[in-house]
């Protein structure tokens, strides 16, 4: 045999290539590095980013059953047509990637009829030859035992000693060595790994199958046979993305506007009647009460911002938390304290123009005379050390419910004032551009007669504010420059747990509970009209909260009690055609109680939902955000 160099080739050197140069003389060593560079590319192509696995079309490698310690390797294959070598190769043979290595069976053939199984005459010989250990048979286990079927491939060198058709024929001189992929079929109780004793350098493996094997059986049956093959490889053509999530192939592969969930999470969860969410985020989460009001918002940096009363310190007390809508692996967030000492309770909160928060918030529990409105307003870094600003102190008064809304050039503030003798709804109003308050005292909206159920919102430098009296609801809209009520219509009857949707200085719905199920105020123009129930609704709906997303959509999400008596958020979309509502699909599932939902629209996000839920006991009481995906 003619000698040969060592091969050359380093990957790590990175040479890409090799270049003939004049007056140079051509040696075997450059034309064999120059092979390896391309085998060596094209390997790592295979191996990173096509993967292990048959290709679709083929099943090769398939172990079977059915023989007494003994099974089938299947070509997967259908039979050559017996045209050319080449046809055969490309059509008619079964084949696998392995480590980035084209793998070929043409025919199938037992475990054992394989020429390095021990069985096989000559087994040893070659397999010394080769550089590898025979395969040992397999025999009857003494216990239940599972194997694994793997298989083996490496490569080894070929010269005219070993196959005497690469001598030129009229010449006499040998050709060119060749180099030879081979593989065998092995069992062992785990696929080799570097390090353990049957792993060989060299040599690439991969799980062909699981034999689960009885005690004193020898029949390997197939029911017992678990197929470990990576199937069905096949790169999918570009525009696949494009028709399936909407987003340009190369804007998804570089992680831009690709669905949180998968297509497969997000219509198991329709086919559950719930509505895709990314996962849950735990806003407040220990010991004690948190309730949540509507104190939910944007601020400028893509933060969602709440505001609730927390218990976890033992007295009940004003805390915020932020959620970056950036991150979106985020679990949970910390909570900060805007409050201390004495009871604080009830918070609204809003951002302002110049980026300023604003909260509010009553200084002792509901109905205590004592109870005062305050406010704190700054940088979100800095709210919690603000100085307090009062609201309302109208002594022996309950100055409490307050609800803040930011209009213009003023923050109203719509609440209860409850005294020994009179009990109304009143607003006060404050200018935000230099903090003063052009009413010296809360101007009278209405005479209350034991009623909470307020809520009120903004649109178009107007507040529209609704509210019950005790025997009627009423909605209006207030202008804050010069303080006209209009365009006010009432409805009578039972009416809690209020909330105000505005859409734009002409329009807006209010949404209520009479008890019997949800009703919907309508304003158009001037003109309201309603009271008109919500369509699906009943007794078991409650604490109605809705909003608009950025492309129109009106979503309602409310409280309902299902057949289990466990309560859970639900949600309704709005025909904006028709103005009939969807039927109730489950925010998610999660264990425990769920209530008190809130959310805010996200443009390019969708909907952030938050809500309450009293998993972990019904006195304790947690807040929980996820974002609902209303479009992919």
């Amino acid at each position: 045999m003619a000698s040969m160099t060592s091969s050359t080739f380093r990957p790590l050197l990175r040479y890409v290539n090799v270049r003939l140069q004049q007056g140079v003389p051509l040696v075997d060593a450059d034309l064999n590095e120059l092979d390896d560079v391309r085998k060596f590319e094209l390997r790592a192509f295979l191996k990173w980013y096509v993967g292990d696995g048959i290709p679709e079309g083929t099943n090769g490698f398939q172990i079977t059953g059915g023989l007494s310690n003994d099974f089938t390797i299947g070509a997967g294959a259908p039979a050559g047509s017996g045209s050319t070598d080449l046809d055969t190769a490309l059509a008619h043979t079964g084949r696998i990637i392995v480590d980035g290595l084209d793998v070929m069976i043409t025919t199938d053939l037992a475990f054992s009829a394989q020429p390095l199984h021990a069985s096989q005459p000559g087994a040893a010989a070659l397999a010394a030859k080769l550089g590898v250990p025979v395969v040992p048979a397999l025999t009857t286990p003494g216990t239940a035992t599972t194997l694994v079927a793997y298989l083996d491939v490496w490569e080894h060198l070929v010269t005219p000693d070993d196959d005497p058709t690469l001598i030129l024929p009229g010449l006499g001189v040998e050709s060119c060595a060749r180099i030879k992929r081979e593989w065998a079929v092995r069992v062992g109780t785990a696929v080799p790994a570097p390090g353990s004793s049957d792993f060989l350098a060299g040599h690439s493996y991969t799980a062909l199958a699981t034999l689960n094997r009885p005690a004193a059986t020898a029949l390997i049956a197939s029911s017992g046979i678990t197929d470990r093959r990576q199937r069905r490889l096949l790169l999918p053509p570009a525009h696949l993305v494009l028709d399936t999530v909407g987003v340009d192939p190369l804007d998804y592969r570089g992680g831009t506007n690709r669905p949180l969930v998968s297509l497969r999470s997000a219509i198991n969860a329709l086919l559950a009647g719930q509505l895709p969410t990314t996962q849950e985020v735990a806003v407040a989460n220990g010991p004690g009460a948190d309730v949540l009001g509507k104190a939910v918002l944007l601020d400028n940096a893509n933060g969602l911002v709440i505001v609730w009363q927390s218990s976890q310190s033992g007295t009940s007390q004003v805390a915020l938390a932020r959620i970056d809508l950036t991150n979106p692996a985020l679990t949970s967030v910390p909570a900060t304290p805007l409050t201390s000492g004495g009871v604080h309770a009830a918070p609204s909160a809003l951002m302002l123009p110049n980026g300023d928060f604003l909260v509010a918030y009553q200084t002792a529990a509901s109905e205590d005379p004592n109870a005062d409105l305050k406010l704190k307003r700054g940088p979100l870094t800095s709210l919690a050390g603000a100085g307090e600003v009062t609201v309302s102190d109208t002594a022996a008064t309950s100055d409490q419910k307050v609800q803040a809304v930011l209009a213009g050039d003023y923050v109203v503030f719509v609440f209860d004032q409850q005294g020994t003798s009179t009990d109304k709804w009143v607003y006060r109003r404050y200018r935000h551009t230099d903090n003063s308050f052009p009413d010296t005292v809360a101007v009278p909206l209405a005479t209350n007669s034991g009623s909470r159920a307020m809520h009120a919102a903004s649109a178009g430098g107007l507040v529209f504010i609704a509210y019950h009296d005790g025997t009627k609801l009423t909605a209006t809209r207030l202008n804050p420059v010069n303080t006209t009520l209009d365009s006010t219509t009432q409805a009578t009857g039972a009416a809690s747990e209020i909330h105000v949707l505005a859409l734009g200085a002409t329009s807006a719905l209010v949404f209520y509970n009479t008890g019997s199920g949800l009703s919907v105020l309508t304003l158009n123009g001037n003109t309201w009209t309603g009271p008109v129930a919500v369509s699906g609704t009943d007794a078991n709906d409650s604490q109605p909260s809705a909003v608009q997303d950025t492309d129109g959509t009106v979503w309602l999400m409310s409280t309902r009690r299902f057949s289990d008596n466990t309560n859970h958020v639900v949600v309704r979309r709005r025909n904006a055609a028709s103005g009939d509502w969807s039927a109730p699909q489950r925010l998610a599932p999660s264990p425990g109680n769920d209530g008190f939902p809130a959310a805010v629209p996200v443009p390019g996000q969708g909907i952030w939902a938050v809500w309450a839920n009293d998993r972990n006991g019904s006195t304790n009481t947690d807040l929980f955000a996820r974002r609902v995906i209303t479009a992919i």
